[in-house]
């Protein structure tokens, strides 16, 4: 998926043709049967729902006329609020709660009643597909279940069985072996007229226009911390930024980042803090109108790829083949030591040239 330029210090990632075709994994062509209800099982991290809404737009293209249901958790069900092709995005608890026998319960109850004729998991760890085997013995109305892997109780599998760790093209296999084609790789994410009326108007509260300033996204969800590029270096990276593109620079984040946002913009007077003063809708329009994007590897940089705004993620004990957002005008550095601190603000103020 990516390919691979070394520094002495570091290795940038790019883009690559995808290796893996429809043909390779198709092993049934649902589109020519006739599916009614299709229920689409996403939970996870927020990085993981939204890089999955690519897959679920090439599942709404290729069944127009079928009634398709989201089942996610709560705080993400806002992804997916605007979009006009789903008819019902239902979840119980958040994460933690998914262990509970009540949400099971409630969990099976809710999907026996809607008798789907498909079901992709597109979540596919130990506990959805707990959750699936409990459902098929109390259950057989559900004639296809999918998943992301070759294993049990999913009634489809993929036709080859070849080894695949990044998460987008584990969904890619997915439903490509029933015969839907990938053709979306970007994260699909609608909003309305009420949320491009609440960005342009904490724009116009900060002063900000289209290119005169730069997002950057400096936290991480609070268990992953060693994923933090520092304090210190984006305060240093914001005065080069100013330096040499005139732009301000604009703090984005969720609570779990409050603390670390209010130390840098308290380091320097020009840094704009909109950390957790926006919902992730909002943010689409802001990143949109921004020059370009430097990120931490968070669930909000995947958010931000939704968008054409050029963007650079400093990755550091995660692979960036697995977490780099898609994107033309998307870079991931990674320091050989794969200590964050391993990269420098200059080298980034080196890599944005090229992706502008």
């Amino acid at each position: 998926m990516n390919k691979v330029k070394n520094k002495s210090s570091y290795k940038i990632f790019q883009d690559q043709k995808n290796n893996y075709g429809q043909k390779e994994f198709q092993s049934v062509d649902l589109k020519s049967k006739p599916i009614e209800k299709i229920l689409i099982i996403k939970w996870g991290g927020m990085g993981d729902v939204i890089i999955s809404t690519a897959i679920i737009e090439d599942i709404l293209k290729s069944f127009p006329n079928a009634q398709v249901d989201i089942n996610t958790l709560p705080q993400w069900q806002i992804i997916f609020k605007n979009h006009l092709g789903i008819n019902n995005i239902w979840g119980f608890n958040n994460k933690k709660g998914l262990s509970t026998l009540v949400h099971l319960y409630k969990w099976i109850k809710m999907v026996k009643m809607e008798n789907y004729n498909l079901i992709v998991d597109l979540q596919t760890n130990d506990r959805s597909r707990i959750y699936l085997s409990i459902l098929k013995l109390l259950s057989n109305n559900t004639k296809y279940i999918i998943g992301n892997h070759a294993v049990k109780p999913y009634s489809i599998v993929p036709k080859t069985h070849i080894k695949i760790t990044n998460p987008f093209q584990m969904m890619q296999r997915t439903i490509n072996s029933i015969g839907i084609k990938s053709n979306i790789f970007s994260p699909k994410i609608y909003t309305s007229k009420y949320d491009s009326i609440r960005s342009r108007s904490i724009l116009k509260a900060n002063s900000l226009k289209d290119n005169n300033f730069v997002i950057l996204i400096c936290g991480s969800n609070k268990r992953g911390k060693n994923k933090r590029w520092g304090i210190e270096n984006f305060n240093a990276l914001a005065g080069l930024i100013q330096k040499k593109y005139k732009c301000k620079s604009v703090l984005i984040g969720g609570s779990d980042d409050m603390e670390e946002c209010l130390s840098i913009s308290r380091n320097d007077k020009a840094i704009i803090n909109l950390c957790n003063k926006t919902n992730l809708i909002e943010l689409i329009e802001i990143f949109s109108n921004a020059k370009f994007i430097i990120s931490n590897d968070t669930g909000t940089a995947h958010l931000a790829s939704s968008t054409k705004t050029p963007m650079i993620v400093i990755t550091g004990p995660t692979d960036p083949k697995k977490v780099k957002p898609f994107g033309k005008k998307i870079l991931a550095l990674q320091a050989n030591s794969k200590d964050m601190n391993g990269i420098t603000p200059a080298d980034i103020l080196d890599n944005i040239i090229k992706i502008l």
